[in-house]
């Protein structure tokens, strides 16, 4: 949970030197939001809450209908509101966000409600945030009194009862009651850039001011990563404002931080206040292409079945809210996949009308995730232009059976473009006219073996310049089906395909889990198996399978759409798979001798060799420890055993710090 608090300056101005007097704070104007379904509730003008108070936002009920169904009398202290049915809502996975009147976020998103959880109960908003999980309600009571720890307003509870006219959300105002020294505020903590990118440095600022003395210090602990948090002074800038610069972020990471502030009498604050549990984090773009359009298919009964659905957010055809801090502000069980191609910059949006090539006129890549409902003759046909003229594809089945809802199609039927489906009766005589015929990806069917699988699979593509396995976001060594499919390659399907090629195999060779094609101008991507995109977060019940013990699947699927959304390579030196190792040959094309530069992120091991285009090594110029920072090797165009490398092109490879880049070099002798 990741809070900022915007109203601790508010009430410090309320503060006197010495004991002072519990004040109330007005309320009016800020909103609650319902991240799942977008519904916000806006609090009436005047509203005011006490020190020590609650704010109830009821359902539908009135006062008095409340306090009967819950056996209570509300005190002085607690403010009643009926939303008149307009909030909230609470079927089962909704999450909250409280923010005030200049739209900062003070506290959210609450964890969400499952069918199993009645209520969330915050007890103590300085401890872990949510320290009752239960069926029993408690509405104007249960939290502490306020200390000398103020958090602010907070939300303290969230309630779904078995009568959804008596739902409510309640706010807690934790004001200060007066004690003798009052501890440091810590107010308005920003990053910038908003969206760093690999490379950018990332200031952290915050205004720290103490309402009886005088701010001792102000710390910025930070992190990279699962690591231990380290603390950087904060600068002061004059005006109660500090700030901490973090040099060189790399992409495709995650800085974590949180503030600590000491006043002159060692009065301690933290922001958040329950950090290190809490802190902010800030995602670091990386080397995958960004400003895109990438649209997730959600016309063909994506959402049938009761074991996870195929979404990325149950809001079409943008995904709500529009700025998510985290993957689970979206829901569905593709929403991690979604999220990292949003954080690299990309526009997400989904379909809920027949694919047509208007729809696809500003599209760069069309995910299609487990159909249940067959395309159109007229659907197939816009999705052959688009991908002929340029546009990615990336189409991800399940095994043969897998009709969630009845229909007697599955997605393998499906991807084939078939007149029948062919769950139970082999294809003979059917003509196939989508995935197979057109891009040489063909879904295996009745009768074709291996069409319901599981296992982990290890045989990668071993060509050391592969994009995909070797990609931005990692190395892809296995991914784990749970019940999938396999392709065989159709190379000579049509004339308009140029390549089509394994990613991932079954066995060594043969069929394939997971490939490649390139059709017309464009690309296309296959896998065999949903399950491997679920990332578990939703309501719907799957297990996480997206980040899956000894498995790649996330590091795949972001690596092959990386791959669909670059802009092919034109010239020499234009491969940039992995921008993160900033790896460059100059000159280029080069004789006898060229210098190859790269900057590692980290200490640690590294290699560096050079390839030919079959993907053979010809020369190794390092392996062993380097430190962090630039380095520069030279290659004299020889190989290992010191014989000159032939006139051409050759493939560079650097890995290193968790990246590994490649970038071609020609030798012209």
């Amino acid at each position: 949970m990741t809070r900022c608090r915007p109203l601790l300056a508010l009430a410090a101005l309320l503060l006197l030197a010495g004991p002072v007097l519990a004040q109330s704070l007005n309320v009016g104007g800020w909103k609650l939001e319902q991240a799942n379904s977008s519904q916000t509730y806006t609090i009436p003008a005047g509203t005011a809450v006490p020190a020590g108070g609650y704010l109830i936002v009821a359902r539908d009920a009135s006062e008095a209908a409340f306090e009967t169904y819950y056996g209570v009398t509300l005190g002085a202290n607690v403010v009643f509101l009926n939303s008149a049915a307009t909030f909230p809502f609470i079927n089962g996975d909704e999450t909250y966000t409280l923010r005030n009147a200049a739209n900062g976020v003070e506290d959210g998103p609450t964890p969400a409600l499952t069918g199993a959880v009645g209520a969330y109960h915050r007890l103590d908003p300085e401890a872990s945030p949510w320290t009752v999980i239960d069926t029993t309600p408690t509405p104007g009571a249960g939290v502490e009194a306020p200390d000398a720890v103020m958090s602010g307003l907070v939300i303290s509870e969230a309630n779904n009862p078995a009568s959804y006219v008596y739902e409510y959300i309640e706010l807690y105002y934790d004001g200060t009651t007066g004690t003798s020294n009052q501890p440091p505020v810590i107010a308005s903590v920003q990053h910038a850039p908003a969206a760093p990118s690999d490379g950018d440095d990332v200031t952290v600022t915050a205004t720290v001011t103490d309402s009886d003395g005088s701010v001792a210090g102000v710390w910025c602990w930070s992190r990279v990563g699962a690591g231990s948090f380290v603390a950087t002074a904060m600068t002061a800038q004059g005006g109660g404002q500090y700030a901490a610069t973090f040099l060189d972020q790399v992409g495709n990471t995650e800085l974590q931080y949180y503030l600590r502030a000491l006043d002159d009498e060692s009065a301690e604050t933290l922001s958040p206040i329950n950090a290190p549990t809490g802190y902010y984090s800030v995602a670091i773009q990386g080397g995958i292409a960004g400003g895109k359009v990438v649209l997730f298919d959600h016309m063909h009964n994506q959402d049938a079945g009761t074991s996870g659905n195929w979404r990325v957010d149950n809001n079409h055809p943008n995904p709500e809210p529009a700025n998510p801090t985290s993957e689970s502000a979206w829901s569905g069980q593709l929403s991690s996949w979604g999220y990292e191609l949003y954080l690299a910059g990309n526009t997400i949006r989904s379909n809920t009308s027949a694919i047509t090539a208007a729809q696809l006129a500003d599209v760069d890549l069309l995910v299609i995730p487990e159909p249940q409902s067959p395309f159109s003759a007229a659907e197939i046909e816009a999705v052959r232009q688009f991908v002929h003229a340029g546009g990615s594809l990336f189409v991800v089945a399940d095994h043969n059976g897998s009709d969630r809802d009845g229909d007697g199609w599955d997605s393998p039927s499906i991807f084939g473009g078939y007149s029948v489906p062919h769950i139970t009766v082999p294809p003979t005589g059917d003509t196939e006219t989508f995935c197979g015929a057109l891009f040489g990806l063909h879904f295996h069917v009745k009768d074709e073996g291996n069409n319901a699988i599981t296992g982990t699979f290890a045989n990668v593509n071993a060509d050391p310049a592969n994009p995909v396995i070797h990609g931005p976001y990692g190395e892809v060594s296995a991914v784990i089906y749970h019940v999938g499919n396999v392709m065989s390659l159709w190379p000579t399907a049509n004339p308009d395909l140029s390549d089509v090629g394994a990613l991932i195999s079954k066995n060594e060779g043969s069929p394939h889990v997971a490939a490649w094609s390139r059709y017309g101008q464009g690309k296309i991507v296959g896998y065999g198996d949903s399950s491997s995109t679920a990332d578990g977060t939703d309501s719907e019940s799957h297990e996480n399978n997206w980040t899956e013990a000894g498995s790649d699947n996330r590091e795949f699927f972001l690596n092959a759409s990386a791959w669909l959304l670059a802009a092919d390579a034109t010239a020499v030196g234009e491969l940039p798979l992995n921008p993160g190792l900033d790896l460059r040959v100059r000159p280029n094309p080069f004789n006898p001798q060229t210098s190859i530069a790269f900057t590692l992120p980290a200490d640690g091991p590294a290699r560096v060799a050079v390839y030919d285009l079959q993907g053979r090594l010809v020369r190794s110029l390092h392996e062993g420890d380097l430190a962090a920072g630039p380095h520069a090797l030279a290659w004299d165009g020889r190989n290992d055993g010191g014989r000159a490398a032939a006139s051409g092109v050759y493939l560079v490879r650097a890995a290193g710090g968790g990246f590994v880049s490649i970038t071609k070099a020609v030798l012209a002798r």
